[in-house]
């Protein structure tokens, strides 16, 4: 596919996707070093990294989900492996690795929507996608959602080369990718499935033309990105099984006692508003009367692309791709009773693209340069402002927690003449980040580790906790008794105190 789009899309013709692509990829690293949030689930993505390189652990198993007890495979994990390798242990260049995983999405939207639709579409899609400030700053953010909207663009493109280029063995693509979707981020990619069945009946002459071979290998394919969480689960006596039966059963994470269920009026107002908030800020940062004016527009489009689109299989599969999972979503009252933005980010991709399918569907030519441009003007001013403003911002502020900061207070805390002890206080409690960040300096040189035995010094490096006064004050306290503070430097939301023992 790689090849055969440089071949009908040379670099003249396409001069300006250039130009976006590498403007996207600019907001994407730009002070990444600095900016990049390096918590809790990275501290310890990193130490799984660490511990594949150095073979000293293979895990079966992958990062927990938002329902205690419930994890996913170990993929995310051997995904960000090789940018670790490549930074040499550096946080920075194996997000921006995971950047430019997410940055192949553009070409994906450009191609899909130039192939099946216009290339003014596509043009229009990638603008959107490349410089919204929440979609930025969702590439940005290194955790295993991230990769979602690239094999989400990925599952829609073998879908359409099966049904219209007979391409029958990206079936065996199809089901690879969707396997490693799941272990990815679960609550998006188990709404492909449901999405991908209906594709399959709406299309079933298509899809029964197939070869068995092919859904036999499928299958394979599909079972063997199963293998590490089955191993798992046999080991373990199904542990993850039983929590998943129990959250589909409500018995887990639910006030009511049941996930699913027939939704009252006030709900479904409330989750179509919360619909309405997701997708719309996408395109306008903050919702504003002229963010409805867009929402009208979409409607509008909405009623022309069903009217006069509806055969084109690009429309059927971005339609069903969007409204399933929004439909099912409504029935969903689980994990309870929230839904937070990032269980969507695999179908942001597919309201970028019938939003623009929807604008250009408009009978008129004029009407849809005088939309587009509306859209356009709209966009950039709600979005441009907010995505500067995050890019040069402070990280000097007094909550502001991010890599740059972290890394600043734990060189202070670590390049001590002296022997010293290291106490560290972060929420939620387990410092992963702190520790990886030291091994990976004690490994280069840069720090000398903490001693093990009690040493006159003491470093007390925490960051702030406005969640949770009471438990900061409390830990405050006790590094009190060990001794009074010598010295004290501040690195907006990072605080290292160098005590001397009493």
């Amino acid at each position: 596919m790689v090849s055969k789009f440089i071949n009908l899309a040379t670099l003249k013709s396409n001069l300006l996707l250039i130009v976006i692509w590498l403007t996207a990829l600019f907001v994407r690293f730009y002070r990444q070093d600095q900016l990049l949030g390096f918590y809790y689930d990275q501290g310890r993505d990193a130490k799984m990294a660490h511990d594949i390189i150095t073979l000293t652990n293979l895990p079966t198993i992958g990062p927990t989900t938002g329902i205690q007890g419930l994890y996913l495979g170990p993929f995310w994990y051997y995904l960000i492996t090789p940018g670790y390798f490549l930074g040499n242990g550096n946080p920075a260049v194996a997000a921006l690795f995971i950047s430019v995983i997410e940055s192949f999405s553009i070409f994906l939207l450009f191609y899909l929507l130039t192939k099946y639709y216009s290339k003014s579409a596509g043009y229009l899609a990638i603008i959107f996608w490349s410089f919204s400030n929440y979609l930025v700053r969702s590439s940005r953010w290194f955790s295993n959602p991230t990769p979602i909207p690239t094999f989400s663009l990925l599952l829609i493109l073998f879908l359409l080369n099966i049904v219209i280029h007979r391409r029958y063995y990206q079936l065996l693509f199809l089901t690879l990718f969707l396997g490693l979707s799941l272990q990815l981020e679960a609550a998006s990619a188990i709404f492909f499935i449901p999405s991908i069945l209906l594709f399959i009946f709406v299309n079933f002459d298509s899809f029964k033309k197939i070869p068995l071979k092919y859904y036999f290998y499928s299958s394979l394919t599909f079972f063997l990105t199963l293998i590490p969480q089955l191993a798992f689960e046999i080991k373990n006596h199904f542990p993850t099984t039983k929590v998943f039966i129990g959250f589909l059963s409500g018995k887990v994470n639910t006030i009511s006692g049941k996930s699913w269920g027939i939704p009252t009026i006030e709900f479904v107002i409330n989750r179509l508003k919360f619909y309405y908030q997701v997708f719309f800020t996408k395109l306008d940062t903050n919702l504003r009367p002229l963010t409805f004016l867009l929402f009208i527009l979409f409607i509008i489009g909405l009623f022309y692309l069903f009217k006069t689109k509806i055969q084109n299989k690009l429309v059927q599969i971005s339609l069903i791709w969007l409204l399933v999972p929004l439909f099912l979503l409504l029935f969903f009252q689980g994990n309870y009773g929230t839904l937070y933005d990032y269980y969507l980010t695999g179908f942001f991709s597919a309201f970028i693209i019938v939003f623009c399918l929807s604008i250009f569907s408009f009978p008129n030519r004029f009407l849809v340069i005088l939309f587009s441009f509306l859209s356009l003007v709209i966009f950039f001013n709600g979005n441009l402002i907010h995505l500067k403003n995050y890019l040069i911002a402070n990280p000097d502020g007094p909550t502001h927690i991010s890599l740059g900061n972290q890394t600043q207070a734990l060189l202070f805390a670590c390049q001590q003449t002296q022997d010293y002890n290291l106490n560290i206080y972060v929420p939620p409690i387990t410092p992963h980040t702190y520790e990886y960040l030291l091994s990976w300096y004690s490994s280069k040189g840069i720090c000398k580790s903490p001693s093990q035995s009690n040493q006159k010094t003491v470093i007390s490096l925490y960051e702030v906790d406005p969640n949770n006064p009471s438990t900061l004050a409390n830990w405050l306290k006790s590094q009190d008794t060990i001794g009074r503070i010598e010295k004290q430097q501040i690195f907006g939301g990072v605080i290292v105190q160098q005590r001397l023992r009493q």
